[in-house]
């Protein structure tokens, strides 16, 4: 980008009289800022990207070249509330990402933590939280009020149906989809299906043998062995409840209001494990 020599902000950017940029923000042609924005230290907006209020955003996030933040909601009762997009720091919205603001009904606010990266394309509609460090790859999209925990990855062209939770360290394959809640630490491929542990993603995690173990157990008596969710999440429990991860995995899925996949039909052993 080309910027005048005393000022951050291109000669040629939209800069509406309700936006509070902090001293170093830079912005960068033809982009649009309209609205009641605050943007922190340290960001970077790119090109041809509009932000639009109300949207509050932290310190050092990157809004790439025709990214669009904070637009109405997509959704049939909106009547043109004053909801919000409110964002963390340390966040990479790569180009022509769409993201929008809550609605009355689910609270009136969208949500992002931090050191999270939306790829190429992705959406995140209204009302949706996201946590910490997760992934968004190209052309993911998530509906509203989707719930995204730390650390999930969301594969290029998948797709979340509205009101689903992606689990801490959950992945969803590529071109896969989900209208059900995927626990924490699995891997779900295709439609509907789980196929085992995000066994990478564990270890890339830091997670320890004993955690490990036990969550290979865990899966085994949920998916393998025939028992009733009810009856194998007692027995998980049992077993293996003080391994503070078997018990968030246990958590997640009496908590879920959608309900979670079943294991896919023929998965082999090695996939699980």
């Amino acid at each position: 980008m080309t910027f005048t020599i005393h000022e951050q902000v291109h000669a040629t950017a939209i800069i509406g009289p309700d936006v509070d940029l902090a001293p170093d923000v830079r912005v960068g042609p033809y982009a649009v800022l309209e609205g009641p924005v605050s943007i922190g230290p340290g960001c970077v907006i790119e090109g041809h990207a509009c932000l639009s209020g109300p949207l509050v955003m932290g310190a050092n996030n990157v809004v790439g070249h025709g990214a669009v933040l904070g637009k109405d909601p997509q959704h049939r009762g909106y009547r043109g509330e004053a909801t919000s997009l409110v964002i963390g720091q340390d966040n990479a919205f790569r180009e022509f990402v769409t993201i929008h603001r809550g609605t009355v009904e689910g609270g009136g606010e969208t949500r992002i933590g931090s050191r999270n990266m939306f790829m190429v394309g992705s959406h995140l509609g209204h009302d949706a939280r996201v946590g910490n460090g997760c992934t968004l790859v190209n052309g993911a999209l998530v509906g509203g009020h989707v719930v995204l925990q730390d650390s999930c990855i969301l594969s290029g062209h998948s797709a979340v149906q509205q009101r689903v939770r992606i689990g801490r360290l959950a992945m969803l394959g590529g071109l896969g989809s989900t209208s059900k809640d995927v626990p924490p630490f699995v891997l779900q491929q295709g439609y509907n299906s789980i196929s085992g542990l995000n066994m990478v993603g564990l270890r890339r995690a830091g997670l320890g043998h004993e955690a490990i173990s036990a969550l290979r157990a865990a899966f085994r008596m949920l998916y393998k062995e025939g028992r009733t969710q009810n009856g194998a999440l007692e027995r998980i429990e049992a077993d293996h409840g003080h391994v503070p991860e078997v018990l968030e995995f246990v958590a997640f899925i009496r908590e879920s209001k959608t309900g979670i996949n079943p294991i896919r039909d023929g998965a082999r052993r090695s996939r699980l494990f």
